[in-house]
């Protein structure tokens, strides 16, 4: 699911830029600044790029139910859903220090105009759908040197934004259990 949502920014942002732009060829990519053997990533020269930088759980939206009513009436016991936030950094990786700025203003006019999305969990219609808002998360300086840090880069134009909330659950039945049909009383006790 976070796989769909990031190809799903992307496609989105592709289409923005091209018709603010007016050019035809993907300026948006998901990825990594650098390879795995830590050289330059050649691919991302002069593009947008889209990194996922943090997975945190949001337990404010913390669901306990381990219940699911299936067709026919059974109930199935299942783990229960975990909220997560995505964070994603929007880095301007540009040769040309004025076509950084201006990608990283067409990134906030897009979140401005359209901050969330309505994604399926899978090809099906009957597939769940989750709900997914952008918001602008400002960092401290201080906050920029780390992620640059870890990140082992000097520091690009960028910008973050929070993704939340995605449900991600394991859909596997741990126990099937047949509905209440009869309730019994014991006066004895």
């Amino acid at each position: 699911m976070i796989g769909k949502i990031t190809d799903h920014v992307v496609k989105e942002l592709n289409a923005y830029f091209s018709i603010i732009s007016s050019v035809s060829d993907d300026h948006v990519v998901a990825g990594s600044l650098f390879d795995q053997a830590g050289g330059q990533n050649s691919e991302v020269k002069d593009k947008l790029l889209v990194s996922l930088v943090n997975i945190e759980q949001d337990k404010t939206y913390h669901s306990l139910d381990i219940y699911k009513k299936t067709e026919n009436g059974q109930s199935q016991i299942i783990k229960p859903e975990i909220k997560i936030n995505l964070y994603f950094l929007f880095i301007a990786n540009y040769s040309v220090y004025g076509e950084s700025l201006k990608a990283i203003s067409r990134v906030i006019a897009f979140f401005q105009h359209r901050n969330s999305f309505d994604i399926l969990s899978g090809a099906a219609a009957s597939d769940k759908k989750s709900h997914i808002s952008f918001e602008l998360f400002s960092l401290t300086f201080e906050q920029q040197n780390h992620i640059w840090g870890t990140l082992g880069g000097k520091y690009i134009p960028s910008i973050m934004y929070k993704a939340g909330i995605l449900d991600i659950q394991d859909e596997q039945v741990k126990a099937e259990v047949a509905p209440v049909e009869e309730i019994w009383i014991n006066e004895d006790a």
